[in-house]
């Protein structure tokens, strides 16, 4: 223990989450943060060994004001250079004054007695103390903090950290200003970075083909990615605090019902990108964010009738199986609500008792399955585990976007409504455009919509 330290002072220097318990006096625990907390100091372990131990690539993707920043960009390098005091920090974001006021806060901090007490041996250099640029009192390290398009030439990173390389969906949109931030990060920063050096990616992920879209298409295994949504969506991918479908991240700030205000406020595409950390496609030629989001109901009214629309993958480790329930009230002319989707991937028995227990669940009038691939194992399987469900079966004679275009005209007229948020769904919904091959959850829709607003005014899609 270095002279002068205490117990407490020993255990901040060797945990980054005490730590920001001892030198930051608003701290609030929070489970996620406790996530990225583990995470960083993998990343600090990744660099002291060189990569022999820990991780040396971290994507962190949270909504705002959930403590990212403050956690990632400010007080995690303040402790990564008390225990590196020979490396340097790099900081950088769509603009120089975010990561300059980064910069300020890191460098004030270290001048504090309290800072002091857990890393004595660490001061600021009085010769080179520029807010975008300084260094450490007679060691090798420091920070500088500089713009994505900013020059870096002569600097170098053991830690660069990237906090939002695009300043808002309209530049994320752009083709040229993604191709611009691709070039900065090849060119420019990665280059910067020591041997043995690690990344810290934290942004808004606006487009698929953004500059975390990139490095996941080309270098996934490399990197951790901790995608922590406002609401969780374990039916869109696993849920890395073990939530359950719509719990919030931060209850003590945000609780579920501020969250779905907010989508209702700003949109879909923008509270998918901003709060969950799930960037949707521009609006395809078909279906858009908007027809869903200003009819979206908490819950349904009574239903004339009932059906699951089912769309069975061709094989198990092929893609899902497709299972969507819906119903239409008894207005004139009626109303569609699409209540669930239960989409798996699994094999046929599993799928089957899952689309039988919607069924029953729902008093569902029937099952509505198409028959193209594999129908007549997947009417089998059914009739197996419950010979009296009723079963219709559909097969696709038309294009995929003959039978969904009378379906989009009747999101666009208003006549379907999501109850709940359905995101996996909703989000294959708005990024298929005709020519793509269309997703089961989709193609299921669908069925199940047609069957209960077209057929029976002579519209066969069959």
């Amino acid at each position: 223990m270095p002279k002068g330290r205490d117990d407490t002072s020993e255990r901040a220097a060797e945990d980054f989450t005490r730590f920001k318990q001892h030198l930051w006096t608003p701290y609030a625990h929070a489970d996620h943060l406790a996530l990225i907390d583990t995470a960083l100091m993998q990343i600090a372990r990744g660099v002291e060994t060189a990569g022999a131990h820990g991780i040396r690539r971290l994507m962190i993707f949270t909504p705002p004001r959930h403590g990212k920043s403050m956690t990632v960009a400010r007080l995690f390098p303040a402790w990564f250079l008390g225990r590196s005091p020979d490396r340097r920090v790099l900081l950088t974001s769509y603009a120089a004054a975010i990561v300059i006021r980064h910069s300020r806060f890191v460098r004030n901090l270290i001048r504090t007695p309290r800072y002091r007490a857990v890393f004595p041996e660490v001061s600021i250099a009085r010769d080179s103390a520029a807010v975008e640029s300084w260094d450490l009192d007679g060691r090798m390290g420091g920070l500088d903090a500089i713009g994505m398009q900013g020059s870096v030439t002569g600097r170098g990173a053991h830690l660069l950290i990237i906090d939002d390389p695009v300043k808002n969906r309209r530049e994320a949109d752009s083709a040229d200003q993604r191709a611009a931030v691709w070039d900065a990060y090849r060119s420019d920063l990665f280059t910067r970075l020591e041997p043995g050096g690690a990344i810290i990616l934290i942004m808004t992920r606006w487009n698929e083909d953004d500059l975390a879209g990139r490095l996941l298409q080309q270098e996934a295994d490399a990197w951790k990615v901790l995608r922590l949504p406002a609401l969780a969506e374990p039916e869109f991918e696993p849920d890395a605090l073990e939530r359950t479908s719509g719990a919030p991240l931060w209850a003590a700030r945000f609780s579920a019902a501020d969250l779905l205000q907010i989508r209702a406020s700003i949109g879909a595409r923008a509270f998918a990108a901003l709060y969950q950390q799930r960037p949707l496609p521009r609006e395809g030629a078909l279906f858009r964010a908007d027809w869903i989001e200003t009819v979206r109901v908490a819950a349904p009214p009574a239903l004339a009738r009932v059906v699951v629309g089912v769309d069975p993958a061709a094989s198990v480790e092929g893609a899902e199986t497709g299972i969507i329930v819906a119903g239409i009230d008894r207005a004139a002319p009626p109303h569609a609500y699409v209540l669930q989707d239960l989409s798996l991937r699994a094999t046929p028995d599993q799928w089957a008792r899952a689309a039988l227990g919607a069924f029953a669940a729902w008093d569902a009038r029937r099952l509505i399955v198409e028959t193209n691939q594999g129908g007549d194992m997947a009417i089998h399987t059914l009739r197996t585990l419950d010979p009296a469900a009723p079963v219709q079966r559909v097969h696709a004679a038309q294009g995929k976007t003959l039978r969904a275009e009378p379906i989009a005209a009747l999101y666009e007229q208003g006549r379907v409504h999501h109850v709940g948020v359905l995101p996996a769904l909703e989000a294959q919904m708005i990024g298929w455009s005709p020519g793509m091959a269309s997703p089961d959850r989709l193609d299921a829709l669908v069925w199940a919509l047609s069957d209960l607003l077209l057929v029976k005014h002579g519209v066969g899609l069959r």
